[in-house]
């Protein structure tokens, strides 16, 4: 009787339809886990290659931060302060002839101790400020009018030109040599006594460049640091994933960028200098008795065993990374994918890994707009 029941819901047109979707469940089912796993094999991609983003570019700012500091503190940093003193002016003396009075930044950039930005070489422009598109400061010391050939009182040759300074492997001063920061020629034409004008004025200069020193110090420190074990990349991608150890994440992409970091630049530094102040007083009306020498050692005089800084470079060795940097490094980095329902080894089938190329560029050929004619524009750029 059984049977008999069977055979006739079999003939009805309800079982038509129900025993096909009978067999084509065990379809649906598959099709959803194969959804799933698929799913979670492209949230796993999609997490990995954030991460190697993030911890490329977060790495790479500490790059970009460090030259565009010390590309700061090459020249726009002290051109800044020193600029103060384009509005405060001395005197011509009455017996000279030429320009009736300069300004105090003029005197120091005729006389190569401070360079210039945009052409200001007298610190006087109204609210000087290089264009947005400006790929060019224009960074550059003035041209001393004194003659080559001097010697100071201890019989040191004196360094008048800064013309060997602007290079990108700058010629450092000897244990004979003395640079000469203000112009004896200028001193013995114009008011600068060393009394209520001179002094003070370089007083400022040196702690100005003091302070410049120091900061250069502090960023090349903080990079070092940060470049060490490559902090920054390893936390950032540890940060953005789920699987992986501390230690062992981004090894391989981390190792691929670790030479290419190792960036560092030689500041200039100078021990020994000159300067010239003028006999008499701070008017044109006042004596003019001519200039005289005055020699000054940073270490022993006036920065406690240091020496004064002027700016820093690029050794060769970092100028062709940085040269590396602009074609792009291509980091590529394997990961692990998680274990799915059907027991297949995807990482043995298909080696998953993520990649993307980064790059490091400033708007110079050479990729150097560190020194000579510095340039703080370093930017990074991705790319998949």
């Amino acid at each position: 009787m059984q049977l008999g029941y069977f055979r006739q819901k079999l003939r009805e047109r309800r079982a038509q339809i129900s025993l096909p979707a009978v067999l084509l469940a065990p379809i649906f089912i598959l099709v959803i886990y194969l959804l799933f796993e698929t799913a979670k094999v492209s949230m796993t991609k999609v997490r990995h290659q954030f991460a190697l983003d993030n911890a490329a570019y977060s790495q790479m700012s500490a790059t970009t931060t460090y030259l565009n500091a010390v590309a700061m503190t090459n020249g726009p940093m002290p051109f800044r302060v020193m600029r103060y003193y384009g509005e405060q002016k001395i005197p011509r003396k009455n017996s000279g002839s030429g320009e009736a009075e300069i300004t105090i930044f003029n005197l120091f950039y005729r006389s190569g101790a401070v360079p210039s930005l945009l052409g200001d070489t007298d610190g006087s422009q109204p609210n000087l400020r290089p264009p947005q598109a400006s790929t060019d400061w224009g960074v550059h010391y003035g041209v001393s009018p004194d003659q080559e050939g001097d010697t100071d009182k201890n019989g040191n040759t004196v360094v008048i030109s800064r013309k060997d300074w602007e290079k990108e492997n700058p010629s450092l001063p000897s244990d004979q040599e003395t640079v000469r920061l203000i112009s004896k020629q200028l001193v013995e034409n114009y008011h600068f006594p060393a009394n209520k004008v001179g002094v003070p004025v370089l007083t400022q200069y040196l702690t100005t460049y003091v302070y410049d020193g120091s900061i250069y110090k502090s960023q090349d420190y903080v990079y070092k640091e940060l470049t060490k074990n490559l902090t920054m990349f390893r936390e950032a991608y540890y940060l953005n994933v789920s699987n992986c150890k501390r230690s062992e994440c981004g090894r391989e992409s981390a190792a691929k960028l670790r030479p290419y970091l190792t960036v560092s630049t030689k500041p200039y530094e100078i021990d020994k200098f000159e300067v010239h102040f003028s006999d008499g007083g701070p008017k044109a009306s006042d004596t003019h008795g001519g200039a005289y020498s005055t020699q000054l050692s940073a270490p022993d005089d006036l920065l406690q065993g240091q020496k004064l800084f002027q700016f820093a470079y690029l050794d060769p060795s970092s100028r062709s990374k940085l040269r590396s940097l602009q074609r792009g490094v291509l980091l590529k980095q394997t990961f692990k994918l998680p274990l799915n329902h059907f027991n297949i080894n995807l990482e043995q089938k298909y080696k998953p890994y993520v990649r993307t190329k980064v790059s490091l560029t400033c708007p110079r050929g050479n990729n150097n707009c560190v020194w000579p004619n510095p340039l703080p524009k370093y930017s990074i750029t991705l790319d998949p």
